[in-house]
């Protein structure tokens, strides 16, 4: 099974590009011997420079993640009923509206939260 270096290095030979050329390309705040290093597995990248690095190669993290791990997670989701009645209602609204539902949520959250400190 990959590893992420393994992987991050794969894109990088695919690109044709340095460890230099990708660290600056990525816009991360290091050394080309920090992606050696990860290349190499003696380290981890960040979730954000794995997020940069990733949008770099034109995938994303969690896609690199999954590919690593060996993980597919089920991503589909089902509302409950409630939540599907809600979504129902604000998708029926017209965007003015949905402005104001949201609002109005907000208001009866942070109602509830002060509620809640007493």
């Amino acid at each position: 099974m990959p590893t992420i270096g393994s992987l991050l290095k794969r894109h990088r030979d695919r690109h044709g590009w340095t460890q230099q050329e990708v660290v600056d390309r990525a816009g991360l705040d290091r050394s080309s011997s920090y992606l050696s290093s990860i290349e190499t597995n003696k380290t981890s990248p960040t979730i954000s420079e794995l997020d940069a690095l990733a949008r770099l190669f034109g995938t994303t993290s969690v896609d690199l993640l999954q590919e690593a791990t060996g993980l597919n997670p089920d991503l589909e989701f089902s509302p409950n009923s409630d939540l599907n009645r809600l979504l129902t209602l604000y998708q029926a609204l017209d965007p003015l509206e949905k402005e104001m539902g949201l609002a109005y949520l907000e208001f009866l959250l942070e109602r509830q939260r002060r509620q809640v400190l007493k």
